[in-house]
């Protein structure tokens, strides 16, 4: 700890405040500003006694990359097997064609019975057939279509089990994932600086904080926080897309989570720094996830 008078230590919190709040820029010294851009601002994501929700932790402006503007939409379409509910509805009796298949003579009596039912003032003929086909399924269904044992009752037969499948919905397939690339290349030392803070800003703003405790590894530690929430906004011709008509080719995305960052400091495979040992080459790649499910509401919006 310093002394009274030493402001070292109030100069370092208020660096680090700076850090939280501040918007940093690459290209830096771009005037009057890039035409195509993203932003990327940090909102803390859940209220706590010391911030609230949508709080501003700052934000980065980095130019357009050529990967950034892309997005894909799923949904999740599902089949089931109708086979079960179809036999059900027409009456097929499967206990006694398995027993006539399985060759259980206690069973086949059974099966007798219910064919002479069926057969009274009955076409003879259709019910036999019936009978016999009923016979062939519960082989099937007994042996195992993907068997030995039933594949041979299936070539034998020329008949395989109608599995009566449908499509069914079965909801959104999932949430929007982003990525973007950037290559950074500073053409000062300021502009080193500049994207030394861009760097430690994304790699704070995806980690959570620290909630009862001391630490993540403290055995103090009871919780931790969420970590920020990126909301993401294109600049088209240096005006936000989100001000656009929802006719143009393009889409908003809803807040997202950062799931992966990586930094990779190499230059064309060489190791490379400056003067004051700032990499010559900075290469960022970010995957963010959307915190929210898209509906036809959401399309109309724009999204």
């Amino acid at each position: 700890m310093g002394s009274p008078h030493d402001n070292t230590s109030v100069v370092a919190v208020m660096e680090s405040n700076k850090l939280d709040t501040r918007q940093f820029k690459y290209p830096k010294n771009t005037n009057p500003g890039l035409p195509h851009y993203i932003t990327f601002t940090a909102l803390r994501s859940y209220t706590s006694t010391t911030s609230t929700r949508g709080q501003d932790n700052g934000s980065v402006v980095l130019y357009m990359p050529p990967d950034a503007l892309k997005t894909s939409y799923s949904q999740s379409i599902g089949d089931v097997e109708m086979g079960g509910f179809i036999k059900l509805a027409s009456g097929q009796d499967e206990g006694a064609a398995a027993a006539l298949a399985a060759g259980n003579m206690s069973g086949v009596s059974a099966a007798a019975e219910v064919i002479k039912g069926k057969i009274a003032g009955a076409d003879k003929t259709n019910v036999i057939m019936g009978a016999m086909k009923a016979a062939v399924g519960g082989a099937l269904k007994r042996f195992g279509a993907g068997t030995q044992a039933g594949q041979a009752v299936s070539k034998a037969t020329g008949q395989i089990l109608n599995p009566h499948k449908a499509v069914v919905y079965q909801g959104p397939g999932g949430f929007r994932t982003f990525s973007f690339t950037f290559v950074l290349v500073p053409k000062s030392a300021d502009e080193a600086k500049e994207i030394f803070n861009i760097v430690k800003f994304f790699k704070k703003r995806m980690h959570p904080g620290t909630g009862a405790g001391a630490g993540i590894n403290n055995i103090s530690s009871v919780t931790l926080t969420y970590p920020d929430e990126f909301e993401i906004q294109y600049f088209i011709n240096n005006k936000p897309a989100d001000g656009f008509d929802h006719t143009r080719p393009l889409f908003k995305i809803h807040n997202c989570f950062m799931e992966s960052f990586a930094a990779d400091y190499t230059t064309s495979g060489t190791v490379s720094f400056m003067d004051d040992k700032q990499p010559v080459t900075t290469t960022i790649s970010m995957g963010f996830k959307e915190t929210q499910l898209l509906t036809q509401k959401d399309i109309d919006a724009g999204y």
